[in-house]
């Protein structure tokens, strides 16, 4: 099962669930012409060089891309969904370019008047005011568009700027640009508080028709900024990584359209309300609906971030700390939260992108389930409530335990945690909401890669660059360039860790094609890329060059820096030769004692301090409540490293600590492949990065020194599943930072009870105060 820490989507309105028979209704798949070698089969380790036999995943790229292209827009009628946007539109992003074409099948939903001729807006289209000068400031917007149509494509996204700048004239021209504006709702708005912003009064002056082209200008150059900012820092982003910013710094670019979009804020509306900045799904869907004289591209990108796994995304990028703690989600995003997904959260390479996509889709699976009027009753009588309410339920509380953790220095937060953790693994383990979530999330994937037909064509293309290995080609190559002074050691682990999400994510998408393992994909590399990350595995672990650089690091942890060199170990591994990785274990042993040993924080951790201030009072509490197995051993194995020392034995010392660093990773790992084993399918991309922000905590907690922790909270497999992913949860999404000092504390405190009490209220959770 997947957990997501991401924000939660408002849950307060009802949307109609599919039934099991719509479910089972969905049109069968065509097989993509990925087949499975019956020769190779599952088994991929092969020495570097030696022939493959699994060459049939990898064949005739170009029908395969055909193929998998084919399963992603077939009709949207095919499949039902569970999200609150089952009704939303895909928009061709030139959808008014050619008068003589009709409107697409997705765009039709939104009726004939949403696909202009072009000779509609040809006056603004072919005036001084879209002239080649002007149009630069789209460019960026528009470059994933054949050549053929950026122009136009440019001139759509600037009739805004140009009608505004043309009805200031006099004459027809200034009249017919002023019908323009009038019968684009969103537009019209926009203009009427272009310059003082907030209540749209009907009386549109020169002033505000001024102010808005001017903002509108603004706006876009600043989009451009982002957007260039991330391709600098990102030469090697993948296809669908690059889609989704690109598709994001359309927003901004069209804030001041995208703010006054929402049909409330229009004279004469009922319940009439001022512009204030923020978008929502709502005004997003308007400006799709309602304005048909505006950029396709424009529409396109207001799809997909109405679409409530997105918007929830983007609506918290940005807030850390107490600003997070008092926060909840609340579906509506500003210019400043784009902005801060674009430069900080958004995905850099496709593993990130597969993780993301997973996190939105299980958003979207819970998007609009009506949990107002549930109660502690929930988990009393679980029985009595559908998968989709209690995962629902579910979401709802991993999203108050994030403001909850944020909050730990404005109240003292030990019990509400622990309820929120005991609630939490209740519905975690809740065979119905494993079920409703396996079932719900691989189809809110397809869903959300086919609300852009830009995305579309991107995942595909990436699905190919995956089962080639180009992908990670470059990933290996992105890797090489992070290297500096303090790390000259390329770690590959993310790579090969993202290769492995990708391969998840086809899976989810494809569900009727034959996916390769990593190993395969691996094995089907030149043998100077199989060399390449195998003289990694030498210098990183063989000779201890991964672990020399996490003790290097400010702040770090021994005990932390070795469980993280290996799970970094353990990537590796996943997809290298067993016969090579075994000639390489006694090098491993001895060069972690020599790095343990140069370090102060190394021998400290040698010298059995640590274990003598937690580790057997741990294993003790651990032995209390019945739990054995890996998490066990790997307490007790570090509680034995001072005893071998005191007798000589350092090799026995740091083979001790290295078997427990392993048990506790594997431990780890296998309530990550228990919770897969759940779903009937690999670990997600999410559970995959779970597990390697989760593999520090094990290490900590065995250790002695973690905080606030429930026991054995950080240790999966000789706990039920639900033991790793309650605390992990906050590893998805944009994660939690460090609360900052202030001095308005009590103001904060105030907030912060505001937003979560209502919530530990609503299901019986000890609150923080």
């Amino acid at each position: 099962m997947r957990i997501s820490s991401s924000p939660s989507p408002a849950l307060g309105s009802i949307v109609n669930q599919p039934t099991s028979g719509e479910l089972a209704a969905e049109t069968p798949l065509a097989k993509a012409s990925l087949t499975q070698s019956s020769a190779g089969g599952d088994q991929a380790f092969v020495q570097f060089g030696q022939a493959n036999d699994n060459t049939s995943f990898f064949s005739d790229a170009e029908q395969s891309g055909s193929s998998l292209m084919s399963l992603l827009t077939r009709s949207s009628n095919s499949e039902s969904t569970s999200s609150v946007d089952q009704d939303s539109d895909q928009v061709s992003p030139m959808t008014s370019v050619l008068s003589t074409a009709s409107a697409s099948p997705a765009a039709s939903a939104s009726g004939p008047a949403n696909a202009p001729s072009a000779t509609d807006a040809a006056f603004l289209d072919n005036s001084e005011y879209s002239s080649p000068e002007a149009l630069k400031r789209w460019d960026p917007m528009v470059a994933h568009l054949p050549p053929e149509e950026r122009e136009q494509a440019a001139k759509e996204l600037n009739r805004p700027i140009a009608a505004a700048w043309m009805a200031r004239e006099h004459g027809p021209n200034a009249d017919k640009a002023m019908a323009f504006i009038n019968a684009n709702p969103a537009l019209k708005t926009a203009v009427d508080v272009g310059k003082d912003g907030g209540n749209a009064d009907g009386k549109i002056t020169n002033k505000d028709l001024k102010a808005f082209a001017k903002n509108m200008e603004k706006a876009a150059d600043n989009a451009d900024k982002d957007l260039a900012k991330y391709m600098e820092d990102n030469p090697g982003a993948d296809p669908q990584s690059l889609e989704m910013v690109r598709s994001a710094a359309v927003m901004p670019a069209n804030m001041p359209l995208a703010t006054a979009a929402d049909p409330h804020h229009a004279v004469g509306a009922p319940d009439k309300t001022d512009v204030d900045g923020n978008v929502s799904a709502e005004g997003l869907k308007a400006l799709i609906k309602s304005n048909p004289g505006l950029s396709g591209t424009l529409k396109q990108s207001s799809n997909m971030w109405s679409q409530a796994g997105f918007l929830s995304q983007v609506d918290e990028a940005g807030l850390t700390g107490r600003k997070k703690a008092a926060h909840s989600p609340d579906q509506v995003f500003d210019a400043s939260n784009m902005s801060e997904w674009i430069r900080k959260s958004a995905p850099k390479n496709g593993g990130q992108f597969a993780s993301m996509l997973s996190d939105a889709a299980t958003l979207n699976s819970v998007a609009g389930i009506d949990i107002s009027k549930l109660n502690a009753q929930v988990f009393e009588k679980p029985k009595a409530y559908t998968g989709a309410q209690k995962a629902a339920v579910m979401i709802k509380l991993q999203q108050t335990q994030q403001s909850v953790i944020a909050g730990r220095d404005l109240r003292n937060t030990e019990k509400t945690e622990a309820g929120l953790n005991e609630r939490i693994a209740q519905l975690q383990a809740d065979p119905d909401v494993q079920e409703y979530l396996n079932k719900s999330i691989p189809e809110q994937e397809r869903s959300l890669v086919r609300s852009d037909s830009a995305l579309q064509k991107a995942v595909t293309e990436q699905a190919q660059n995956v089962n080639s290995g180009k992908a990670l080609q470059t990933d290996l190559a992105t890797a090489d360039k992070a290297v500096d002074k303090h790390n000259p050691n390329p770690d590959y682990s993310g790579a090969i860790t993202g290769l492995s999400a990708q391969l998840q994510l086809q899976k989810d998408l494809f569900p009727d094609a034959q996916v390769p393992t990593a190993q395969q994909v691996f094995n089907n590399q030149p043998d100077e890329v199989q060399t390449k990350i195998a003289d990694s595995y030498v210098r990183n672990f063989s000779e201890g060059g991964a672990l020399k650089q996490l003790l290097g690091q400010k702040k770090s942890d021994a005990g932390e820096s070795l469980q993280t060199a290996d799970n970094q170990k353990a990537a590796y591994e996943s997809v290298l030769p067993a016969d090579f990785v075994n000639g390489e274990r006694e090098s491993y042993t001895a060069s972690t004692l020599s790095e343990l040993q140069n370090s102060k924080k190394g021998r400290k951790l040698l010298e059995g301090k640590t274990d003598e201030e937690g580790g057997p009072s741990l294993a003790a509490q651990l032995a209390e409540q019945g739990i054995g197995g890996k998490a066990f051993n790997s307490v007790m194995g570090f509680a034995s490293v001072s005893d071998r020392l005191a007798s000589g034995d350092k090799l026995g010392a740091a083979q001790s600590i290295i078997d427990s660093s392993r048990l506790g990773a594997e431990a780890i790992k296998g309530g990550i492949d228990t919770g897969a084993k759940m779903m009937g399918r690999e670990a997600s991309a999410g559970l995959g990065r779970l597990g390697g922000q989760m593999i520090g905590r094990a290490v900590g907690l065995v250790a002695g020194e973690a905080t606030g922790l429930a026991a054995g909270a950080a240790l999966g497999a000789a706990i039920p599943v639900i033991g790793w992913a309650i605390d992990g949860a906050m590893a998805l999404g944009f994660g939690i930072s460090a609360i900052i000092d202030a001095v308005k504390k009590h103001k904060a405190q105030k907030a912060f009870d505001h937003n979560v009490d209502p919530v530990l209220d609503q299901f019986g959770i000890a609150k923080a105060h």
